[in-house]
């Protein structure tokens, strides 16, 4: 075991062990803890044939923050796109009184 450092209490003049620090909190999000050893901060979406997949290096000295916003904006973008494909499908399939038909 480490050796512990000790206060003396100034009123008795015993030896009163210091209070150990806490163990540093990790927020699980969904599962996941940040690591800093692995790419992405071992966001999970890494696919078998492929792996981890970063050709340009965008978050290859990223903070982890950075890579949060850049996951954030790739899931909002995602989101965005397949309402428009609804939308094409849904305008595209509607009958409508354009052009006199």
């Amino acid at each position: 075991p480490a050796a512990r450092s000790t206060i003396l209490a100034a009123d008795a003049g015993e030896a009163i062990p210091e209070p150990e620090e806490p163990a540093p909190v990790v927020n699980l999000i969904n599962g996941w803890a940040a690591d800093a050893s692995k790419p992405c901060y071992g966001l999970p979406g890494a696919i078998s044939p492929l792996g981890f997949f970063d050709p340009l290096g965008f978050t290859k000295d990223a903070e982890l923050l950075k890579v949060k916003r850049f996951r954030e904006a790739e899931i909002m973008h995602g989101r965005v796109a397949m309402m428009a494909t609804v939308g094409y499908l849904i305008g595209e399939n509607t009958p409508t009184m354009a052009y006199g038909f």
